[in-house]
């Protein structure tokens, strides 16, 4: 199975996946998010830095991060095309590149121009048939002593996972289904791959019992 099979197996229909990504942004780069990311992230942001933003959906992480930083250079990774649709929208406004890659893929950092001070990612790795190539070839792209954001989903128990619904799922297949997604990682099953690729933790914090923001810097610097 490709990744974007792997996706719509997942997400089923991509257009309301987009929709709730762009309802739920805010809420996801909240003020402790940012918080984190002036702390953890922001001191690599040397003159001229670019940041490179994997799996930016509808580039909602580009226009937040370029009010707030406009004097970085921002790049959005993408493949699901709906979201790549309005993320090249997004990036003609704020002057950002959209590129459609694969980030399950083996090379995938061959289809990007440059090197970055900064790599996000946001609700992917969970996604991905091979969430190590994410991270290989963001090493590849992230210069040393550069940093790179991690926040996704994280291991924690199936009644934690239902206590967060706002009215509880049937049990069925696709409930199961996400929730084996959704807890697929411990924090430290990311920082072991993190640290294999080529980086290494310096913070981390929990946002919820469901959730962890992870800082990594590159090796090398």
């Amino acid at each position: 199975m490709d990744t974007l099979d792997h996706l719509r197996s997942h997400h089923r229909n991509f257009q309301n996946f987009h929709d709730v990504m762009v309802d739920t942004q805010a809420g996801r780069f909240n003020e402790d998010y940012w918080e984190f990311f002036s702390k953890w992230i922001a001191p690599a942001l040397v003159p001229n830095a670019k940041a490179l933003d994997m799996g930016t959906g509808p580039g909602g992480w580009l226009t937040m991060m370029k009010a707030r930083y406009p004097e970085v250079g921002v790049c959005g990774v993408e493949l699901v095309p709906v979201m790549l649709e309005t993320a090249r929208l997004t990036g003609a406004e704020i002057g950002a590149e959209v590129v459609a890659a694969d980030l399950s893929s083996d090379e995938w950092s061959a289809s990007i121009d440059g090197t970055f001070e900064v790599g996000h990612c946001s609700m992917v790795l969970h996604e991905l048939p091979n969430p190590f190539s994410l991270l290989k070839n963001a090493a590849k792209l992230i210069r040393p002593g550069g940093r790179l954001f991690i926040f996704d989903w994280c291991r924690h128990s199936f009644a934690d996972y239902l206590a967060r619904k706002e009215e509880e799922p049937p049990l069925d297949e696709d409930t199961f289904q996400h929730f084996s997604e959704h807890a697929r990682f411990s924090p430290d099953d990311v920082t072991l791959l993190a640290e294999r690729a080529g980086f290494r933790e310096i913070a981390r914090q929990h946002r919820d019992v469901a959730h962890v923001m992870l800082a990594y810097q590159r090796k090398g610097g």
